[in-house]
């Protein structure tokens, strides 16, 4: 068993700690920006909730890395390996997320409102294709707001969204039986909110596969 798989616990410890308190370690150092980048698109996939341990070892190895990077016997083909690893846990996130989360690209709503837009069609339509080849899952609606506005205005609003495209699934012959639905507001991002293009992005509805 190697170093790494014996020290997972710490690592994923360390990473808490890291988020939960704001511990000061290089993970802007330009030599993990190829590990941050495959985590952040996997998150933007969906990993923290559809590849959840997959993700956390990618982010657990990448902070693993850059808490190295501040050892004083620093050792390169060590940390070499951890920011592999990083990349290589985040890849697979981002396929399994990819695999278990369908995020409805071109679903769009109505300003302030629960109300599809037509350009939304094609979207669902293809979906329910899908759904009506793969009849053995059942899937769950899941939609998300961006920040803007209260958490709970959000949170009931990310709820009326997800049962639109219910409606429209149920409408167009999927069973209703297979669909659950959920909204989560503003409590899942998968980008910062700080700018329009995460505010963009955090705005979605995705079909998690339940198993």
């Amino acid at each position: 068993m190697n170093r790494t798989r014996l020290l997972l616990p710490l690592i994923l410890g360390l990473a808490a700690a890291g988020c939960a308190a704001k511990v000061s370690l290089p993970i802007d150092d330009p030599q993990l920006s190829e590990a941050r980048e495959a985590i952040k698109q996997a998150k933007q996939a969906g990993a923290e909730q559809c590849a959840p341990a997959l993700q956390a070892k990618a982010v657990a190895s990448l902070y693993w890395a850059a808490h190295e990077i501040t050892e004083e016997e620093y050792h390169p083909d060590e940390n070499a390996s951890l920011i592999a690893n990083a990349i290589k846990y985040a890849h697979q996130a981002e396929a399994k997320a990819k695999k278990m989360c369908w995020r409805l690209e071109g679903v769009h709503f109505a300003f302030d409102s629960a109300e599809l837009t037509p350009d939304s069609r094609a979207t669902l339509d293809d979906a329910v294709a899908k759904l009506k080849k793969a009849k053995h899952i059942k899937v769950e609606i899941a939609a998300h707001t961006d920040s803007i506005g209260t958490e709970e205005y959000n949170q009931k609003l990310s709820e009326r969204r997800a049962k639109s495209v219910f409606d429209y699934f149920v409408t167009h012959g999927i069973d209703g039986s297979r669909l659950t639905v959920k909204g989560y507001g503003e409590s899942q991002p998968v980008a910062d909110n700080d700018t329009e293009e995460g505010r963009a992005l955090n705005r979605r509805v995705e079909l998690r596969i339940q198993k």
